[in-house]
């Protein structure tokens, strides 16, 4: 009888036990010591994924015979470089004889129906030549700017380069672009950095008439683009 009593105390501080290490763990009494109990793991730390490449890094550039390539063609543009360089789509909108007026008609269809992230409009080497009044060059450049903001494309403004013939003109146009530029906070692309001296003569090896790049001055105008624009 005396041994039936023990085991059935044995059996009730069994359960007993049982039950208070139930409450305990409950109560989430284990591992208060900042460990982790065996057999599971802390919260997971992962490092953040890098931002993402913009969806949208298609340019366009919009211009006269300096910005198609000529005397050469589109495949020796500085676009071309410039798109090689940056590994990104540059198109290339460039047509002969071009003043400001004739891009800012074919803003819509040549820029905005092509919704690219941003717009290079390289004028005024034709306004020039031609001798348009440097008021009208602008009022076309800032109606292309215009444009181009109100479809959340951004404009960027390289700046008209020497030509024969032209100085004079080209000089006033490029002022009153760069007074504009600095005054709207729009970025320029000066390629006469990179293609001429101080007197207004091209580099040597980069033209061959004078009057355009050749092949090597278009590939300096390509990296001098994508360097500034990267």
């Amino acid at each position: 009888m005396r041994t039936y009593r023990l085991e059935i105390r044995l059996i009730q501080a069994a359960i007993g036990l049982a039950f208070i290490v139930l409450i305990a763990g409950f109560f989430g009494l284990w591992g208060q010591d900042g460990t982790s109990p065996q057999g599971t793991t802390g919260p997971v730390v992962t490092n953040p994924a890098p931002a993402a490449k913009p969806s949208n890094t298609k340019i366009v550039a919009l211009g006269d015979s300096f910005t198609l390539g000529y005397p050469l063609d589109a495949s020796h543009s500085w676009t071309k470089r410039t798109a090689d360089v940056l590994k990104v789509e540059v198109i290339n909108k460039g047509k002969v004889n071009q003043t400001t007026k004739d891009l800012l008609a074919r803003f819509d269809a040549d820029v905005v129906a092509e919704k690219p992230s941003r717009v290079i409009i390289f004028a005024g080497i034709g306004d020039a030549i031609e001798g348009v009044n440097r008021d009208e060059v602008q009022k076309n450049i800032k109606g292309m700017v215009e444009k181009a903001k109100a479809n959340q494309i951004t404009p960027i403004l390289a700046l008209p380069i020497w030509y024969p013939g032209s100085q004079q003109n080209i000089k006033d146009i490029r002022e009153s672009e760069l007074s504009y530029a600095k005054k709207e906070n729009i970025m320029t692309l000066d390629f006469s950095s990179v293609l001429f001296d101080a007197q207004g003569k091209y580099l040597s090896g980069l033209s061959t008439d004078g009057q355009y790049p050749n092949d090597k001055g278009y590939v300096a105008m390509g990296d001098y683009a994508a360097k500034t624009l990267k």
